[in-house]
């Protein structure tokens, strides 16, 4: 028999200890014939109006999600591990555009904080299973919804420029881009990668920062390229006004950019993006997320961490308080057992 190399072995225990961890008793949900009901979480509270914004914008603000406490954590660990910019071949706009602001200074990026230190850490954390963020979660992309994406902190100083818009429902030939799709089908509403922004200072009218084309996840045609640039119709972008804490939920199918910065003071924000649990759309998941990450996670937030398969197949889910876990009724015995002597493992 071949030995297990030590990466295999590191992912098979990363694995192991999520799978192991979101175990809980909270509720069983049982289905018929031989497969398990996808789990539900017990209520659903994004209101009507939410929905038909949503729908509409492919965009949502929610106010006042994240505490000042909680901001100024945030904001503090990352002045603690610093900020990285972006400069020559790594800048993010064409030089004298309209985006390009001073044209010297590039945004700056940090990463990782989900495996900071303690102390460091909880705040970040908190947003994978924020409770006035599950409920929407749910709505848009389904029960056992996960991260997609190492989650990004972006800053942009005085002069900073921005970053050309992208994403679309479209690609630049004209197919659908179907990974960053947005549907509204038998009366639900899903979207293939949701971002969750999270604004860690005020944003002033005006002053630039995270602008979006409301409508645009349901656009037919490419955005042309005076458009992604900024140079045409920048009467249908749409910039607003933040304050530390605010939340805008958006799909990845809008066409969205970064407008060059104006403010007198550093623009802070976080970004998570979230997806069903049948997709993936980058490769960090599960056994990719490092043990740093996982270290200290609550049941809640390391079922955010499992890697896409769909919610019949024994996966754990978030309910909709953010706290407890909803585990699906387990499949017979007897079927795994025969599973296993046909597949050579537990699930095919």
């Amino acid at each position: 028999m071949m030995m297990m190399t030590s990466v295999a072995r590191r992912r098979r225990d990363v694995v192991s200890s999520i799978a192991r961890a979101v175990v809980s008793p909270r509720i069983a949900v049982r289905g018929c014939h031989d497969s398990p009901a996808l789990s539900t979480p017990t209520t659903t509270l994004m209101s009507k109006e939410d929905k038909f914004w949503f729908d509409v914008n492919g965009c949502l603000v929610l106010r006042g999600v994240v505490s000042r406490e909680e901001v100024a954590a945030m904001n503090a660990a990352i002045d603690a591990r610093g900020l990285i910019e972006r400069k020559g071949k790594l800048r993010l706009t064409e030089k004298d555009g309209p985006l390009s602001g001073d044209g010297t200074t590039g945004r700056k990026d940090a990463a990782g904080f989900l495996g900071w230190s303690p102390g460091q850490r909880e705040a970040f954390r908190n947003v994978l299973t924020h409770p006035k963020l599950v409920p929407y979660l749910h709505e848009l992309l389904g029960p056992g919804y996960r991260l997609d994406h190492n989650p990004l902190c972006i800053a942009q100083d005085p002069g900073a420029e921005g970053f050309e818009f992208h994403g679309g429902s479209t690609l630049d030939d004209g197919r659908w881009n179907w990974p960053l799709a947005y549907a509204h089908t038998h009366g639900q509403m899903r979207c293939n990668l949701l971002a969750v922004s999270v604004a860690l200072t005020d944003v002033r009218e005006g002053e630039g920062g995270f602008c979006i084309i409301r409508g645009s996840h349901k656009a037919n045609f490419a955005a042309p390229g005076v458009v992604k640039k900024y140079e045409s119709g920048t009467e249908h972008g749409y910039s607003p006004a933040l304050e530390a804490g605010d939340v805008i939920l958006f799909t990845e199918a809008t066409t969205h950019g970064t407008l060059a910065w104006k403010g007198d003071a550093q623009r802070r924000t976080l970004i998570y993006r979230f997806s069903p649990a049948t997709n993936a759309y980058g490769r960090g998941y599960a056994p990719e997320w490092p043990e740093s990450w996982t270290d200290g996670m609550t049941p809640a937030q390391l079922a955010t961490l499992q890697p896409p398969y769909h919610p019949r197949l024994d996966r754990n889910v978030v309910d909709s308080d953010g706290v407890n876990v909803i585990q699906p009724a387990p499949r017979e015995d007897f079927k795994v057992a025969f599973d296993e002597k046909v597949f050579k493992s537990r699930y095919f």
